[in-house]
């Protein structure tokens, strides 16, 4: 035996069949890159908060935030009736350890009230065009005289914005290197092309604490105070994203178009659970699960006799004499 020879120490029996590894071939043009992604997303909490990377991935439950020294993002104070610029509750720092950067911050701060969310839903036909509705059911207005309230029931034209990836035409203020990683956007509405402001307050009150944002939405052409950061729900955002992918390709496999639908993917422990539920359940509603059938289950499912083996699965699991 030569020394360069490398002996597997794996307990092997005269009889056993060699398994052949699988091998993942990633096709030309990035698409392994955006199966990773997705894959990361869908395996993550889905109630997490991501930025979203295009405007089509704006979605679901929002927590839009600020550009304004403390942070602070979009809130409605449904007591007093009015839309505000409300402070971000940021995470403490664990004793011995350094303090958080900003990119870190912004990776880590989550909505810590309901009042800071705003669930963003668009209509059909004019997908680029979004809503943002309150906690309490009303919708984010835009009125002509530049002012923001959310009273409004229904959603109408003074209702109706589009987000925009940032571009500022200002060069006094460029973007922190720390933060740069964090997609930027700017609100505009759609009756009359203006956008959303939080200019920023100079000076300080009489306590000595700083003045809170004034929110605006009459500026022309957005600069460094309109440059807004959004996070949504990980689950809304993965949804977008194989929307996308699905228009980009054409078509879709079953698993996407499973989770699309709400459904568990093929041939999960869910996916199982749920027809068990459906199909195979007695005695006040008991489950039962076998994973020794589960190929079988699969080689039906492509044969197109997955109801005939879920009955012949029903009477092998059956206990009682009417199983057959």
């Amino acid at each position: 035996m030569s020394s360069s020879g490398v002996v597997s120490k794996k307990l092997k029996f005269k009889g056993d069949k060699t398994k052949k590894k699988k091998r993942s071939h990633n096709h030309s043009g990035g698409g392994g890159d955006a199966e990773d992604e997705l894959a990361a997303l869908a395996a993550a909490d889905p109630r997490g908060w991501v930025f979203p990377e295009h405007p089509m991935e704006i979605n679901g439950p929002a927590f839009i935030l600020l550009p304004s020294e403390p942070l602070t993002c979009l809130a409605w104070d449904s007591t007093r009736q009015r839309v505000y610029a409300a402070p971000v509750d940021i995470p403490q720092t664990p004793e011995g350890m350094n303090e958080l950067s900003e990119s870190e911050i912004l990776q880590t701060i989550e909505p810590s009230d309901i009042n800071h969310v705003w669930v963003i839903s668009r209509l059909s036909g004019s997908e680029d065009v979004i809503s943002l509705r309150t906690s309490t059911g009303t919708f984010l207005t835009a009125t002509p005289s530049g002012t923001l309230t959310a009273t409004t029931p229904s959603r109408g034209p003074l209702e109706a914005f589009i987000p925009q990836p940032f571009t500022s035409t200002s060069k006094i203020e460029p973007s922190s290197s720390s933060s740069a990683g964090f997609p930027e956007w700017s609100l505009q509405t759609q009756h009359n092309s203006k956008y959303l402001s939080a200019s920023l307050p100079t000076g300080l009150s009489v306590g000595g604490s700083k003045l809170k944002a004034e929110l605006r939405i009459d500026v022309d052409t957005p600069g460094s105070h309109e440059k807004i950061r959004i996070k949504c729900q990980r689950e809304f955002v993965y949804k977008a994203k194989l929307q996308l992918e699905q228009s980009k390709e054409g078509s879709t496999s079953v698993s996407k178009k499973r989770f699309l639908d709400g459904g568990p993917n093929e041939g999960s422990m869910e996916d199982e659970l749920k027809r068990n539920r459906e199909s195979q359940t007695w005695g006040g509603g008991r489950t039962i699960v076998s994973e020794k059938d589960r190929r079988d289950l699969k080689k039906a499912r492509k044969e197109g006799k997955l109801g005939e083996a879920m009955l012949d699965r029903r009477a092998a699991l059956k206990s009682d004499r009417y199983a057959k």
